[in-house]
């Protein structure tokens, strides 16, 4: 699906439609939706058409709707920030084939002390969840991963600084003199017996 029609020059130029098509995908965007999910929504070809509609949407906005997009983001940002802090701080069971895993941790015992029995003579272990922590971990990233965008869009990070060191002819012709010099040193005290 194209998203205009052809103008004279032979370019594609926007429609109403297309315009009130990409501002659809960029709702859907604000809403948390994938650019998979809105290309199947509104039938774009692929997510990459998807993800061009939202920023031609985006870039119909005036400056002032900008800056409050970009409000609205860090709020969305900051909340997924506390949803992912919240996971990283409780704790996780391990699970395995369905089952919470536990390590035995002693055995039951009753109000003397003694070790307590099944019916069937057996001693009734004591089991501990074993935690997980690979949910703490991956919310880790995630934190990580949403600060390093936040503060790419606040401007936190602090430009990269580089070093250019301009070489001019000048400088290759007075080092080709100075190499030039040591080799003929070098030759002068070769040629001379006992000279070292």
């Amino acid at each position: 699906m194209t998203t205009g029609t052809r103008g004279g020059n032979g370019r594609f130029t926007r429609t109403a439609g297309s315009v009130k098509r990409d501002a659809e995908a960029a709702s859907l965007r604000a809403r948390g939706y994938s650019f998979q999910r809105i290309a199947d929504e509104l039938g774009f070809a692929s997510k990459g058409k998807a993800h061009d509609a939202v920023m031609r949407s985006y870039a119909d906005i005036p400056g002032e709707d900008v800056k409050h997009a970009k409000a609205l983001d860090l709020e969305r940002i900051d909340r997924l920030i506390e949803q992912a802090w919240d996971i990283m701080l409780r704790p996780h069971v391990t699970v395995s084939q369905g089952h919470v895993v536990g390590k035995r941790t002693g055995w039951e015992r009753d109000d003397r002390g003694e070790i307590m029995f099944d019916g069937e003579g057996a001693p009734i272990p004591v089991f501990e969840d074993v935690l997980d922590d690979g949910p703490a971990t991956a919310a880790i990233r995630e934190i990580r991963a949403l600060l390093e965008r936040r503060a790419k869009m606040i401007g936190y990070d602090a430009p990269t600084q580089s070093r250019i060191e301009v070489i001019t002819d000048d400088m290759v012709n007075a080092e080709i003199a100075r190499l030039t010099r040591e080799l003929e040193e070098g030759d002068d005290r070769a040629a001379r017996p006992g000279v070292a």
